[in-house]
């Protein structure tokens, strides 16, 4: 009984689940961090959810505010802090107006022109950026405004730290920039000892690409007012790989003149090196045994015999054979 009682006992045990690790005894492994967007095109699409969701129509993308976006982003981060001057001291609808923005409104008011920036800031995203923008009135106007039609967006990292321009405009209906005299005192700031503020080329519009020289390798060389995100979505390549390939650095400028890499020509696969072979030993066919056919054996033909030494020996027999004939007839009576 008691053998049967420690059976029943030991097979409840053996069957029992294991009972669970108490929470926290394990320290849980950390989930991937999934990295963060921070593209132009991603940072436009975040601004035009944000206007979908309070039903505004979608900004239209404009490629001379992108190029204008893009280069002050550049600015920014090449300055190292956030401004809505540029180099020369021009305001944002100053610039666009230099880069031939057909921009509507009273341009004695900045016209129908706006802009957000943010920077430097580490590792921010742009879905960070818009809700940024969205915490106080003239940011979220930026965004949410009914009077804007199209934008331009610019990103620039440096070591980590992002800097993010969005520039929201309306053009004029002719699509045909107005003529614009700057109201003396209002306009860009001017440097020490000078009287006026040299205008900056305006941004070029297109670019023309180049062909591939006879290596296979393309070039361009930098025209006035031509931006690196021009050249790059006009040739249809990426701006780090232009970068990469002519050792720039991301606040680099770009001057006229500079001839860059675009792509590399096609490089051959080196061929793997040809092996020597060494030569086998010559191989020398054995004599051939030729049979060489016996000589055919003709048989010698029987002389005929004469008629004239036939006869006897015919008679011959006959004779013998009719003395046997009598020997045994003879033989055959006495025996009777």
């Amino acid at each position: 009984m008691k053998k049967t009682m420690f059976l029943i006992v030991l097979l409840a045990l053996v069957a029992t689940p294991a009972l669970p690790a108490r929470a926290g005894s394990a320290p849980a492994l950390p989930a991937a961090q999934a990295p963060i967007v921070t593209d132009a095109y991603s940072l436009i699409a975040a601004v035009n959810s944000l206007r979908a969701s309070n039903g505004l129509a979608a900004y239209s993308i404009n490629p001379i505010l992108m190029s204008l976006a893009q280069n002050h982003a550049d600015y920014m981060a090449a300055i190292g802090q956030w401004t809505h001057l540029d180099g020369q001291g021009r305001r944002p609808f100053e610039r666009a107006l230099a880069a031939g923005y057909p921009l509507a409104g009273d341009l004695s008011q900045g016209g129908f022109y706006s802009e957000n920036v943010i920077g430097p800031w580490p590792n921010l995203s742009v879905d960070g950026a818009v809700k940024y923008w969205q915490g106080d009135g003239p940011h979220l106007l930026t965004m949410l405004s009914a009077d804007l039609r199209e934008i331009g967006a610019g990103v620039a990292i440096v070591d980590g730290n992002i800097y993010y321009d969005i520039d929201c405009a309306q053009p004029t209906g002719s699509g045909k920039p107005q003529v614009y005299t700057p109201v003396p005192g209002s306009g860009a700031t001017q440097s020490p000892g000078s009287t006026q503020v040299p205008a900056a080329p305006p941004l070029a519009r297109t670019i023309v690409p180049n062909t591939p020289g006879p290596d296979g390798k393309l070039y361009h060389v930098v025209g006035p007012g031509e931006t690196l995100w021009l050249i790059a979505i006009s040739y249809g390549v990426k701006l780090a790989d232009i970068r990469k390939l002519n050792n720039m650095t991301d606040v680099e400028i770009l001057y006229p003149g500079r001839k860059l890499l675009i792509r590399q020509g096609d490089t051959p696969s080196p061929l793997p090196p040809t092996a020597t072979r060494t030569p086998e030993a010559t191989w020398t066919p054995e004599a051939t045994l030729t049979l060489i056919p016996s000589a055919t054996h003709t048989p010698v033909p029987v002389a005929p015999v004469a008629s004239n030494t036939s006869l006897p020996v015919l008679g011959a027999i006959v004779l013998a054979a009719l003395v046997l004939a009598g020997i045994f007839v003879q033989a055959g009576r006495h025996a009777r």
